[in-house]
């Protein structure tokens, strides 16, 4: 039976965030708009108010670099007292925005918001309405993909490198540790604001902080541009699932320029040529899983985590590995709610802090999704009933504790909710 006081109460929660032109994560701890947050936000908005959810992606591409970019957050200059770092911190990145009413960041997020577009479009079953909301955003989702096919390439490879852990949305991954040795320290550091409304336990430690901010800093002295960033950087990855979900992105994107009768703006021979430096760079065969690739080291980083999991939704794993890759994670899990970010077995595991354990409601969509796509069609429709449930029982906090069930972070985030009713869609439909 269809959850209509769940699906009233994850409404109240996107209608209590709504900003006008985006959606706020949360009102106390985020005040500006994220890139892939407002992705996933306009699937759980498509549910119930389209026009709504074009909005809230029209508004993100808005923020775009000249060069294709879609920076990680754009910035509500009536909250700038509000967050940190704020557009100070990002200088340079300025320059590179038409509008010069429009603060953004200097980084991207995975490009979810591609996929998002082409998802919300095929929510419209009025054809010309669908055809003229993507007429308006193909160009801006067009120039996103190239950008990080582009401007993000390095020799040797046709992935996309990674400058930030802001990047990935996976902060203080155990995948990043290796930013923690690397003795980066900011130019200045002011005041943390993001423990004032959450536990200091549930965040990202000083230590990360200055590599974040030292990292800020290198961006800034490289005017972003990638090859003189990295010929200084301790830091520059090929992130399982940005790549993941750079190739889905790619394909949903050429779909939505079949449907305007436009030519494919990624050749096939490319996207070949992509699945293929995937499965050499990310699938580590001793661990069973997809990893992520150390571009200053020149090797892997062999740590098990979900993000291999969730890399499975960009689609260009073989049925055999996603099956693989399952159920190892599986019995790495150990009882630990489904998925934990990070296996309770591993040295690195805290089952509040942010990235290092706990269950995202946003990383088991992902991961349904790829388990469903991979031919697992019973373990993604397990998966939703297990994420639906941890929602019942805790409410739609930033995330959860994969022991307890608890919510943790902030509470009342948009995400949680936006993703309860794209889920909740599934059950209507079956």
């Amino acid at each position: 039976m269809h959850d209509q006081p769940l699906e009233a109460a994850a409404m109240a929660v996107l209608r209590a965030n709504d900003a006008g032109a985006w959606t706020v994560p949360s009102r106390s701890q985020y005040p500006h708009q994220w890139n892939w947050d407002s992705a996933f936000i306009s699937l759980g908005l498509a549910t119930f108010d389209w026009n709504r959810a074009v909005i809230e992606i029209e508004s993100m591409l808005a923020s775009r670099w000249r060069e294709g970019m879609v920076p990680h957050v754009r910035y509500d200059l009536t909250h700038l007292d509000d967050y940190f770092p704020g557009p100070d911190r990002w200088p340079r990145a300025q320059a590179h925005v038409d509008d010069s009413a429009v603060r953004t960041s200097g980084v991207t997020n995975p490009p979810v918001l591609v996929t998002a577009a082409f998802l919300v479009g095929r929510y419209q079953h009025d054809r010309e309405r669908r055809r003229a909301f993507w007429r308006r955003t193909f160009p801006a989702l067009r120039a996103f993909v190239e950008y990080l096919a582009t401007y993000r390439l390095l020799p040797g490879a046709p992935l996309v490198a990674m400058v930030h852990p802001w990047e990935s949305g996976w902060d203080n991954s155990p995948r990043w540790d290796g930013l923690r040795t690397a003795g980066l320290r900011p130019s200045h550091r002011p005041s943390r604001l993001d423990t004032q409304h959450v536990p200091a336990a549930d965040r990202p430690t000083d230590a990360d902080y200055d590599g974040y901010l030292g990292l800020i800093d290198l961006l800034e002295a490289a005017d972003y541009k990638l090859s003189e960033f990295r010929a200084r950087s301790p830091f520059c990855v090929y992130d399982v699932l940005m790549d993941a979900l750079w190739y889905r992105a790619a394909r949903d994107l050429n779909e939505i320029a079949g449907e305007l009768g436009e030519p494919q703006p990624v050749a096939e021979g490319r996207l070949t040529e992509f699945a293929a430096a995937f499965e050499e760079f990310h699938w580590d065969a001793a661990l069973g899983l997809y990893v992520d690739w150390d571009c200053v080291a020149g090797r892997r980083i062999s740590r098990p985590t979900a993000a291999g999991l969730a890399a499975l939704s960009g689609g260009c794993a073989s049925p055999e590995r996603a099956r693989l890759a399952w159920n190892r994670y599986k019995e790495l899990q150990a009882g630990a709610l489904a998925v934990c970010t990070v296996p309770p077995g591993d040295s690195a595991f805290d089952a509040r802090r942010y990235w290092r354990g706990p269950v995202w409601a946003h990383v088991n969509w992902l991961v349904a999704d790829g388990l469903d796509r991979s031919g697992l069609a019973a373990d993604a429709a397990g998966l939703h009933s297990e994420t639906l449930q941890l929602i019942r029982d805790s409410g739609f906090p930033e995330y959860f504790d994969p022991i307890t069930g608890a919510a943790c972070g902030v509470l009342g985030f948009s995400w949680t909710a936006a993703l309860t009713l794209e889920l909740l869609s599934h059950e209507l439909s079956e």
